[in-house]
């Protein structure tokens, strides 16, 4: 063993023996945060991933792709992306899919992972998601000969564009290409691969060319790291000049070598002995594996791990269970963390804690946020498989969690503690066996694969917190008759059709916080005992599920409530009235009864969304003083409504979207309203189909001088033949002094050309008058636009034509 293993290995040991004597291995490092502290997201961080975008997928590189694929042949072409483990392979194919995909040339497309361990059947349905939703629809219990069968008449006869990221086997491209017709209507793909065999046969012809990602050069390499360390390409002291120069060739151009050392050294003192230290940890040179990484990476993420608070590290390891490349959302992971009870209570609201762990790990670059498209909100997260890779085997070292993601598994541990389904169960026949013997040490049970997974009846799990049957489509009410002998679960979502009843037993869970039936369609009603349930902070049903209003004053920990329907309306407002405070989802009949009575307050109210459209904004709305968030479609809108929306004192947050009534005039939003809104999206975007519109007049909104003083985020989707061509120049933008985010969506689904340049235009001369904002325009739905008003004026006396004929059809029925 080399010194600098038996380092590394020294230091693990080392910090697992600390955490048994101390205990705190899994627990929250109580010296780090103090009652007051919030950790936010370092702007840098965002910064930096703009940066990687414009480095690996500036003009070169993305213009050589797209030349590569945009060629005059008719043939289906594949361009392989080929190079090592965090060069950027995902992003390049990304923008390039992005540009390439928003410019209406192709008629189907899609982008799916294949990642270490290729599952098929879930591969393909993922692309039928993207290439037809009716089919998807249709076919969860499917076989993948006939996914196959089904993405190739899909696809027979159009263009269409894939992007197949991360192939590791020769093998499991044979088998992906399968599902892609050789059509003759310039058709293309991408493939990424870090192996060279891989790219070779991706090539469809001996003629074609791979793509070989180059490592950033010496200039980008000092840009990206001094500008996550110091914000300043610069600003670093001269005496760190060299050990930078010694840290940035180790890392061999590879952004996310050089992000995550940058990160670790910008958490430390700016001290060359401490640099020094960390240099000389990390290998002798840039060199790679066999699998193409670079060799250090290795050593960099290790020590960025070891350099975490035990409470990181522990919620960093939980990633472990989720597959690879997954989209992990937020908001659940925060919860698990919480119910697993890595998450104390002495420093103030455990969600703001759990918010802080998440944001210090995506500023030490051990986690990757996805950032919506119309706000900075992060809902999403992925961890980079060259992470994984590490978390996995610190898991098995510690016998932190068990994962089973089809790969061979010879045995079980004697102790499972963690346990992650990720495949079906045909290579793990022991599974049900192995849990049932070690149940009451099982503390996390997590099923992602709904291919008829293998799970065991849930009888005596004592130990058990977490239970996310998401992926298990198969569950039976028999899986689950017993889920009350299961005392400590604090978190349980269930996924099934053939859920029809959940057991009176479920009033035992006296520690449940989450309860997500959100995809259980075939319950209709929940038992009685949901009511018994005295820490229950989250309650989530299906459209389908009908909740009982009786008991809920007794939920008292209740904080986030989402149902359509209720078996007693009038019941129902009085308990909610009596609870503490509630985000609350809810339908739009359910919300019309709800706020129907002015003097119904709801002071427990803080957020509202209103899943379904309703006429119009219910006037009992105006007296909810306590309410910060509201999202609601309404299918009519006027004045008198906009009045109702102002006259809410505590609104920071609103999401308006009107559906169905057109409006052929002017909002104006003045002053005496909205004091506290910092961010106000609006949609108008109307059921009725465009061709039936004359595009002449339309909506206006303007902002009066003094409206809106604390916004700071406007987002508008709006369709140019529903609005106004100059909608945007009497918008009154200039009069929102706070204002640093604008973004505009142009619906272009049946609108003419004329109409969405006009609209543009209009944009470019308000956005003019906002030098410090930060604005975003794009169209949406491109490729169904009009090519010119000759074929809208066409399409129009078509449909007028067939109007014309179904009013005489109706009149000659009624003469008769």
């Amino acid at each position: 063993m080399t010194s600098r293993l038996r380092s590394k290995s020294l230091k693990l040991a080392s910090w697992r023996k600390a955490s048994a004597v101390t205990g705190t291995r899994y627990k929250l490092d109580e010296s780090y945060y103090s009652a007051t502290r919030t950790v936010e997201i370092d702007p840098r961080m965002t910064a930096i991933h703009e940066e990687v975008k414009g480095l690996v997928a500036m003009d070169g590189p993305m213009k050589h792709v797209i030349a590569l694929l945009m060629d005059e042949s008719k043939e289906l072409k594949v361009v392989p992306i080929v190079g090592s483990g965090g060069l950027g392979k995902t992003t390049l194919a990304m923008e390039v899919y992005r540009k390439l995909g928003s410019g209406g040339d192709f008629q189907c497309q899609a982008c799916v992972s294949v990642s270490r361990t290729l599952d098929l059947v879930k591969l393909l349905k993922d692309i039928l998601s993207q290439i037809n939703k009716d089919a998807y629809k249709e076919c969860q219990s499917w076989e993948k000969e006939q996914l196959i069968r089904e993405i190739k008449h899909i696809l027979t006869g159009k263009r269409y564009f894939i992007v197949i990221d991360d192939v590791w086997k020769e093998q499991d491209w044979k088998l992906v290409k399968t599902a892609f017709p050789e059509n003759n209507n310039g058709s293309r793909i991408i493939a990424t691969t870090r192996i060279t065999g891989v790219a070779n046969l991706c090539c469809s012809v001996s003629d074609e060319q791979t793509y070989q990602m180059a490592p950033l050069d010496d200039v980008d390499s000092r840009r990206l790291f001094f500008k996550r360390i110091f914000s300043s390409v610069d600003s670093c002291p001269s005496e760190l000049e060299e050990v930078s120069a010694r840290i940035l060739k180790k890392c061999g151009g590879l952004p996310l070598a050089i992000i995550t050392f940058a990160c670790l050294l910008a958490s430390k003192t700016h001290n060359k002995d401490e640099w020094e230290r960390l240099q000389d940890s990390i290998g002798t040179g840039s060199s790679f594996d066999k699998d193409g990484n670079l060799k250090g990476m290795k050593d960099i993420l290790l020590h960025s791990y070891l350099d975490l608070p035990h409470h990181l590290k522990t919620c960093l390891l939980y990633l472990c269970l989720y597959p690879e490349d997954s989209m992990i959302d937020i908001k659940l992971l925060k919860w698990k963390w919480i119910a697993e009870g890595f998450i104390a209570t002495q420093w103030g609201s455990l969600d703001q804690v759990a918010q802080n762990c998440f944001n210090e790990l995506v500023n030490r670059n051990m986690i990757q946020p996805v950032y919506g498209n119309y706000d900075s909100s992060v809902r999403y997260c992925r961890v980079h498989d060259m992470v994984l890779d590490l978390i996995i085997s610190l898991s098995d070292e510690e016998n932190f969690a068990t994962v089973l993601n089809g790969r061979i598994c010879n045995f079980f541990p004697n102790k499972i503690r963690r346990l992650s389904m990720q495949s079906s169960g045909k290579e793990h026949k022991g599974a049900v066996g192995a849990i049932t013997e070690t149940k009451i040490h099982i503390r996390s049970l997590t099923v992602f694969e709904s291919d008829k997974p293998i799970v065991p009846h849930f009888v005596d799990f004592h130990a058990l917190r977490v239970l996310d049957l998401f992926g298990c489509d198969s569950l039976e009410n028999k899986h689950v008759k017993h889920i009350g002998s299961s005392r400590q679960l604090r978190y349980l979502r269930i996924s099934s059709y053939k859920i029809t009843e959940l057991p009176s037993g479920i009033g035992k869970l006296q520690h449940l916080e989450t309860l997500d039936l959100r995809e259980c369609y075939s319950l209709h009603r929940l038992p009685s005992t949901v009511a018994q349930l005295q820490k229950l902070v989250r309650l989530f049903v299906s459209g389908y599920t009908q909740l009982p209003a009786g008991g809920f004053r007794s939920l008292q920990a209740l904080e986030e409530l989402r149902f359509e329907e209720t078996d007693d309306p009038v019941r129902f407002a009085e308990e909610l009235n009596e609870l503490g405070k509630c985000n609350l989802r809810t339908g739009g009949e359910t919300a019309k009864r709800l706020f129907c009575n002015p003097c119904s307050t709801y002071p427990c109210l803080q957020v509202l969304k209103i899943q379904s459209a309703i006429g119009m904004v219910p006037r009992g709305m105006a007296s909810l003083e306590n309410l910060m968030k509201l999202c609601i479609k309404v299918t009519e809108f006027d004045k008198e409504d906009l009045q109702v929306l102002m006259g809410m004192p505590s609104l920071a947050h609103l999401e308006l979207e009107i559906t169905r009534e057109a409006i052929n005039g002017k909002l104006i939003i003045g002053s005496d309203g909205f004091k506290l809104l910092k961010v106000f999206h609006f949609r108008y975007s109307l059921f009725r189909h465009p061709v039936e519109v004359k595009p002449t007049g339309g909506l206006r909104l303007t902002f009066a001088p003094g409206a809106m003083p604390a916004l700071r985020c406007l987002c508008l989707h709006l369709n140019p033949m529903f609005v106004a061509s100059d909608f945007c120049e009497d918008l009154g933008v200039e009069h929102l002094p706070g204002l640093a985010q604008l973004e505009v969506e142009i619906t272009c689904f049946k609108a003419v050309p004329r109409r969405v340049k006009a609209l543009e235009c209009s944009i470019e001369k308000a956005t003019s008058l906002l030098p410090k904002c930060r604005i975003r325009v794009s169209r949406a739905f491109e490729g169904h636009m009009f090519k010119d008003d000759k074929e809208w004026e066409e399409v129009v006396a078509k449909v007028s034509r067939a109007k014309k004929g179904d009013q005489k059809n109706e009149r000659v029925i009624t003469k008769n």
